[in-house]
């Protein structure tokens, strides 16, 4: 440094900037216009107040701006001497303070306009001094990856790289002792210019001191040298800046046209996991990626989310998995067991959303089943062994968080949440029953126990919650502050005395509900009527109906067991009878809905269950522990000698044991009789189990009991007549015996289909209304029996019963008959479906009949729906012919039933007349070639089958069958003479005239038919139908 720049103060430098930054001194009118004069003028006026000599004229603009640049460094190191703060114990921190905390300890004031002039002055250096020569070098070394803008370059000088990385390692030096005035190890500089270098422009900082810190040895030489000096200064400034600050700087870097050297890629790459590391790593991450606008935004970016996860699931380099995950997931659970208001939301999403990627990595099983190793255990001791560093409640409300900020994966939620869900119901079931908890834990836990039974498979599931069943999982307290903790050593309850009531204590106790019929009184775990609560919440029926069957197994069992537990059978009856009631009636989660493991134990408990009890009987009783005997309240000493005890003891146990084997045998055929009738569709035909257990209820049906032989017998008809009415067209009928006597077997039949409704048996002489749904599903059975007399007297019932109870049962009638017009199935009707639908149209006819002249009150049920049938191209043409059939029968009932719809229903009829009209082929053929003459032969040879009919093809929706047209016709004539017979009795044709244009397109429409149907039958009925034309046009004439 000069005597002359020695003797400049701190404003003469500010000056001086000033001018190199600033417009020129001279006037306006002499100021240049173009770039190349500023820079010159501005040099000029700098060199004069600094006493330097001035820059030649014969230079370019990149020489100007370069010598620019270097000037503006010789300024800033020129400000930082004038402005560096003396030693103090404060600066060993290491710590880059402000120009408000420089002036704290007796720096010179620096204003606004003064730490403008700076960062102007870095932005100088930075733009035409460290880029340029940044790119050339990164344009002359070899590299495998070349940025965009090194790629458009159309020559490369190579013979400047020397020169180039000579000077920017001057510059890098020089800048590193702006900062680290006194080497590594050293404290940061305290002055406005280092503030502004670190705070502003470390990413521009580091960048080049990496470029030549790092450079490779197989890329130096003699002329360009590896800046060995400049990596431990590097290393030490970025470990006492905040993480945060470091990993925006080298983020800046790597997007940088520098990172497309592999080693300053490299190097980035080393310095940002080193920077994770830290303590502060994983926040100082969140916060440079996130920033302070969206610390505390609701809403989280996916694209950023998925970057931090990348940064932090990559292992750096030098490091094992192992090693790195050991480092940095006890730091990323720390972080999410803290309170909400101690991290931001977004950070704590992007740590769970991180967490949850490595937890559910596919592609690198090694880092997932480190991760699980590592995380499970940490979540799971305080929960379930109260071990760990963590409290119960932090690790519940970190599950929470890392459930709540992930994609739902049920195969996590698996892992997760099973192996605590016992100790986690326990946990609700005591926060359930305590005054003082905390409802916000509760609610929690109680979301996430459901959360877990809906996703979770239902073995898992199942599983689980027998465990939950058998005792598993930690008991727990909560003092009066409402805080948990677990309770070691013995369980809570056992061993504890039973206490007698005072008055004052029973009063209590009654009106505190402990007395109520679902009170847990005799304090049993897990309390039954909260744990089917639990299992009808999750609404899992398939998990229900599992459990239900395990636990009958095991109430079965433990009744045939001479030294079970008495509590745990008892234990296994309340679950038992809490879920009967409530999952046997919500058709969503019915335990009843899945029989077919339900059948599975009532075969199994009907399968010689005294046997099995008396086996039981005659085992030991060595065993230790609590027995049914325990429960005795007379003692032995009270009834006698000891022998006669033994002996009455023994023949009591037998006694006991017989007994709970029928009452569990009742037990099954009552639930037998629930699932036929929750099921209406099950029979031996989709349950062939049904077959054993049918065999099973026969020596049940004779049992001197009069409960259990009258469910056998009841379950017997029923599933009896559950078989006859799912018979099948295929099934042999008994033969009729010679004298015509219908067969008993045949009787027999019939008598348990109608025993298949328990109210049947209680009709008499006249059916009362509430039986009708039960007396009409038996006839709609019957009708579709195979057999003539049963389907016919179906047949009558029905009609009958149109008869006695009116439009309701006629409605039901007319939906069976009609009912898929709207679906897809009705294209492929069986024909089964359409016998059923013909014999109902046949009771349809009956019912039409009988109406007589009150037809016309059930026009609206009865010819609507025909009368979409018959649109219904989709349907059967049997059973459109059908429908056109009963309109007939009811213009020929009562004609005035019909006749609102007259117009409607003619239109229609001439309309599929029309299109539907087959005409007959012409006798003469017209000559033919011979080719095709040889083709209609040996067509002829192999068509060996005549023309289907609507007899041999009741199912097809051929609508040109013959029958469909006549009766079409059959119905213009009828409803035509009606009309007829309406205007000659009446003597006004006002509501019956026909519109002329429907008169003269069915005139011509028949004469058409008339004469060109290739059906003869349908000529004849033509010509009848014109003829009725012409009479009714001479009626309305003649009036």
């Amino acid at each position: 440094m000069s005597s002359a720049t020695a003797a400049l103060s701190l404003n003469d430098l500010f000056q001086a900037a000033a001018i190199l930054t600033g417009p020129s001194g001279s006037s306006p009118e002499a100021r240049p216009s173009d770039l190349n004069g500023i820079l010159r003028q501005r040099l000029t006026d700098y060199a004069n107040i600094l006493g330097k000599d001035a820059l030649k004229d014969d230079v370019d603009l990149e020489t100007l701006q370069h010598h620019t640049a270097l000037e503006a460094l010789f300024l800033l190191e020129l400000i930082h001497n004038r402005l560096q703060a003396p030693e103090c114990p404060g600066s060993a921190t290491g710590t880059v303070t402000s120009t408000r905390s420089a002036s704290e300890i007796n720096q010179p004031l620096v204003g606004t306009r003064d730490i403008g002039l700076i960062r102007t002055l870095l932005s100088i250096l930075f733009k035409w001094a460290v880029e340029p020569l940044l790119q050339r070098i990164v344009a002359a070394i070899p590299s495998t990856s070349t940025s965009k803008a090194i790629a458009r370059a159309s020559i490369i000088d190579l013979t400047g790289l020397p020169h180039d990385f000579s000077a920017i390692s001057s510059v890098a030096s020089r800048l590193l002792a702006l900062v680290l005035p006194r080497g590594p190890g050293a404290p940061i500089a305290q002055s406005a210019v280092t503030a502004e270098l670190v705070n502003r422009q470390l990413s521009d900082l580091v960048v080049p001191c990496i470029v030549v810190g790092w450079l490779p040895k197989s890329l130096a030489s003699d002329e360009i040298r590896t800046a060995d000096q400049v990596r431990p200064l590097v290393m030490h400034l970025i470990s006492r800046l905040p993480a945060a600050h470091v990993i925006s700087a080298i983020g800046l870097g790597l997007s940088s046209t520098s990172a497309s050297l592999p080693y300053v890629r490299k190097t980035c790459t080393f310095i940002l996991s080193r920077q994770l590391l830290r303590p502060e790593g994983i926040r100082g991450l969140c916060e440079s990626i996130f920033g302070e606008e969206e610390a505390s935004g609701e809403d989280v970016a996916l694209d950023k989310l998925e970057h931090v996860s990348r940064l932090l699931g990559t292992i750096p380099a030098g490091m094992t998995p192992k090693e790195y995950l050991s480092i940095i997931l006890p730091r990323m659970l720390t972080l999410l067991s803290l309170e909400e208001r101690a991290l931001p939301h977004s950070y704590r999403r992007a740590i769970a959303f991180s967490l949850s990627r490595m937890l559910t990595n596919e592609e690198n099983a090694q880092i997932k089943e480190r991760t699980m190793q590592l995380v499970f255990p940490m979540l799971h001791d305080p929960i379930m062994n109260g071990a760990g560093s963590l409290s119960p409640k932090a690790s519940f409300n970190t599950i929470q968080v890392l459930l709540t900020n992930t994609d739902p994966s049920p195969h996590l939620i698996t892992a997760l949440l099973t192996p605590i869900v016992p100790s986690l119901y326990s946990l609700y079931a005591c926060l359930d029953g305590a005054k003082a908890a905390d409802p916000i834990l509760r609610e929690g836990i109680k979301g996430l126990l459901s959360t877990w039974g809906r996703l979770v498979s239902s073995e898992d599931v199942t599983r689980t919650i027998w465990r939950i069943i058998h005792g598993e999982g930690s008991d727990w307290s909560v003092d009066i502050a409402g805080e948990i903790s677990r309770v070691e050593g013995e369980r809570m309850g056992d061993g504890q005395p039973l206490s007698l009531f005072t008055p004052q204590s029973l009063k209590e106790a009654e009106a505190a509900g402990e007395f109520d019929v679902d009170s847990n009184l005799l304090g049993l775990k897990p309390d039954p009527v909260r744990l089917v609560r639990f299992l009808k919440e999750i609404d899992r029926s398939d998990v229900s109906s599992d459990l239900f069957v395990q636990l009958l197994e095991a109430y079965r069992d433990s009744r045939t067991q001479k030294d079970s537990d008495p509590v745990k059978t008892l234990l296994y009856l309340q679950l038992v009878l809490q879920i009967q009631k409530q999952l046997s009636t919500d058709d969503a989660s019915s335990v009843l809905k899945k029989p077919e493991h339900i059948l599975t134990f009532v075969k199994h408990a009907l399968q010689n269950p005294r046997q099995s009890a008396r086996a039981s009987a005659g085992q030991s009783n060595s065993a230790s522990g609590l027995r049914m005997e325990d429960l005795r309240i007379v003692s032995d000493e009270e009834s006698g000698s000891d022998d006669e005890d033994e002996e009455g003891d023994s023949d009591d146990e037998d006694g006991d044991q017989e007994h709970g084997s029928d009452d569990m045998t009742t037990t099954a055929v009552k639930l037998l009789l629930s699932v036929l009738e929750a099921n209406a569709d099950l029979s031996a035909r989709t349950a062939p189990v049904l077959n054993d257990i049918f065999s099973l209820l026969e020596p049940l049906s004779k049992a001197p009991e009069e409960q259990l032989r009258g469910l056998a017998r009841e379950a017997r008809m029923v599933m009896t007549a559950r078989l006859a009415s799912t018979s099948d067209s295929t099934a042999q009928r008994p033969p009729k015996s010679a004298s015509g006597e219908e067969d008993p077997r045949e009787t027999y039949q019939k008598a348990l289909k109608l025993l298949q409704d328990q109210l049947l048996p209680l009709v008499g002489p006249a059916i009362e209304p509430a039986l009708v749904p039960g007396v009409l599903s038996i006839f709609m059975q019957s009708v579709q029996d195979d057999d003539s007399y049963m389907f016919l007297n179906a047949v009558q019932g029905l009609s009958a019963m149109v008869d006695g109870f009116g439009k309701d049962v006629l409605r039901n009638l007319v939906n069976v008959y009609s009912e898929g017009l709207d679906g897809l199935s009705a294209s492929a009707m069986s024909q089964h479906d359409v016998d059923m639908r013909t014999r109902v149209g046949e009771a349809l006819g009956q019912v039409i009949r009988r109406c007589g002249e009150a037809l016309p009150s059930y026009a609206a049920i009865l010819i609507p729906p025909l009368f979409r049938v018959i649109r219904a191209s989709h349907f059967p043409t049997v059973l459109r012919t059908s429908a056109i059939s009963l309109l007939a029968q009811c213009v020929k009932t009562n004609a005035l039933a019909v006749l609102p719809y007259a117009i409607e229903l003619s239109d229609a009829m001439i309309d599929l007349l029309q299109v539907e009209s087959v005409p007959a082929a012409r006798r003469k053929p017209s000559p033919r070639s011979d080719a095709e003459a040889d083709a209609d032969e040996s067509a002829g040879k192999t068509a060996g089958q005549p023309p289907g009919t609507m007899d041999s093809q009741p199912t097809s929706t051929n609508s040109k069958f013959p029958p469909l047209r006549r009766a079409a016709l059959h119905f213009l004539t009828l409803l035509t003479h009606a009309c007829t017979t309406r205007v000659y009795e009446t003597g006004n044709a006002d509501g019956l005239l026909f519109p002329p244009g429907i008169l003269k397109r069915a005139k011509a429409t028949l004469g058409y038919i008339a004469a060109t149907d290739a059906d003869d039958v349908v000529r004849v009925m033509a010509r009848e139908a014109v003829e009725a034309l012409d009479q009714l046009a001479e009626a309305i004439v003649g009036l």
